[in-house]
C-alpha cells in the first residue's frame, strides 16, 4: 500500500561502476518535457545509479516504440524491454485494469485514490494476472477533471441544462442525467470546436488550460469534479524481467511507489502551471457547492453496478471492488 507521507529510503550498498551488465530499452508515447516522461527520466537516472552502473536505459520518447492503446501488448510481445502502459485504453481485455478507475467517481484526492487502488491491487491477485507477460514497475493516478465554459460558469446542476459539452464516454451519462448534451471528440479537435461555438465547454483538468491553450477559448473554470482512477502505467516484459537477477529486481520493485508518486507530484505541478496560466488570461474559477458535488457524482452510480456484475460474470470480483471502493470514499 502506497502511503503519501511515506519517504522511501533505499539502503543500497554501493557499487563500483563497470560496463553495463543490462542494456535495457524504454518506449513511451510522452515526450521527455510531459510530466510523465520527466518521472521517466529522473526514475531511468535513478535506476542506473542504484545498480551501480551494471544497468543502462535507453529511452525511445513519443512513440516511436509503442502507442497508448496497445502498451500492454506491445511491451508483451517485446518491442522495448520496458514501457509506459496505459490498459485504461485498451478497447478489450484487461477487464480489471480497464474497468474498476472509474468506480472512482466523486473522489477529488489523488493521493487517496492511489491509496485504495494500491490496497486493491495487494488484496486482488487478478489486476496482475491479467496482465500476462508484463511485470509492473509503476502506477499512475489521474488528478480530477472539471467543466470549463466559454458563456457561463456551472453553480448549480441547473445550469448544465442545454449545453454541448465535449467529454469523455464516461461522463456522458452523467451530464445527459442533468440535461446536458456530452460531445466525444479528440482533443485536438476540442479548441477550434469551442472558439467557434460548436460546443459550450469540455471537461478537462486545470492543466489543459496551458498545455492544450483552453485558456483562449473559455472564460470559466467551474469545480465540479470528474475523477480519474489509477491504473498500472510502466512495466517491464516478462521474460526480461526474469532474466535480471534478484538484486537488480529489487532496485525496480523498490522504486515502484517512488515512480508513482513522482508522477503525480509532477503532473500536480503542471495542474497549478495551468491554473496560473488560466489565471493571467481572466479564466474565472468558482468552486461548486460540496451539496451539488455529492448530487452529480451520485449519478455515476447507476452505470457502475452492471459494469461491477460484468466482472463477477466472469469470475472477477467486481462488485467486492466496487463496495470497497465506495467503502473508502465514505470514510
Amino acid at each position: 500500500m502506497f502511503r503519501t507521507t511515506a519517504i522511501i529510503t533505499l539502503c543500497l550498498t554501493a557499487l563500483p561502476a563497470w560496463a553495463a551488465d543490462f542494456n535495457l530499452t524504454y518506449a513511451s508515447p510522452y515526450t521527455e518535457t510531459h510530466p510523465y516522461g520527466a518521472a521517466d527520466a529522473e526514475w531511468i537516472a535513478r535506476i542506473e545509479e542504484q545498480s551501480g552502473g551494471r544497468v543502462d536505459i535507453t529511452p525511445y520518447w513519443g512513440r516511436t516504440l509503442i502507442t497508448s492503446r496497445e502498451g500492454v501488448d506491445e511491451l508483451s510481445a517485446g518491442v522495448a524491454d520496458m514501457a509506459y502502459i496505459a490498459p485504461i485504453y485498451a478497447r478489450s481485455g484487461y477487464d480489471m485494469n480497464r474497468l474498476v478507475p472509474g468506480m472512482f467517481y466523486g473522489y477529488t484526492d489523488p493521493a487517496k485514490v492511489l491509496d485504495v487502488y494500491m490496497d486493491l491491487v495487494e488484496s486482488y491477485p487478478v489486476f496482475n494476472e491479467e496482465l500476462d507477460g508484463v511485470h509492473v514497475v509503476g502506477y499512475n493516478v489521474g488528478t480530477p477533471m472539471h467543466v470549463l465554459t466559454r458563456e457561463t460558469p456551472i453553480e448549480t446542476l441547473d445550469d448544465l441544462k442545454g449545453l454541448r459539452i465535449r467529454a469523455a464516454v464516461d461522463f456522458i451519462g452523467p451530464l445527459a442525467a442533468f440535461g446536458a448534451e456530452g460531445v466525444t471528440m479528440p482533443m485536438t479537435e476540442t479548441y477550434p470546436s469551442l472558439e467557434k461555438g460548436v460546443v459550450d465547454g469540455v471537461i478537462a483538468p486545470y492543466e489543459a488550460l496551458k498545455s492544450l491553450s483552453f485558456a483562449e477559448v473559455v472564460n470559466y473554470y467551474s469545480e465540479l469534479p470528474h475523477s480519474r482512477g489509477a491504473y498500472p502505467s510502466r512495466g517491464i516484459n516478462g521474460d526480461v524481467w526474469a532474466s535480471l537477477p534478484e538484486e537488480i529486481q529489487k532496485i525496480f520493485d523498490d522504486n515502484t511507489e517512488w515512480l508513482s508518486l513522482r508522477t503525480l507530484e509532477l503532473s500536480q505541478e503542471a495542474e497549478d502551471a495551468g491554473r496560473a496560466y488560466g489565471e493571467e488570461q481572466g479564466v474565472m474559477f468558482n468552486a461548486v457547492a460540496p451539496e451539488v458535488v455529492a448530487e452529480y457524482s451520485e449519478a455515476f452510480a447507476p452505470a457502475l453496478k452492471p459494469v461491477a456484475e460484468e466482472l463477477d460474470a466472469m469470475g472477477k470480483p467486481g462488485t467486492e471492488v466496487l463496495e470497497r471502493i465506495r467503502a473508502a470514499y465514505a470514510e
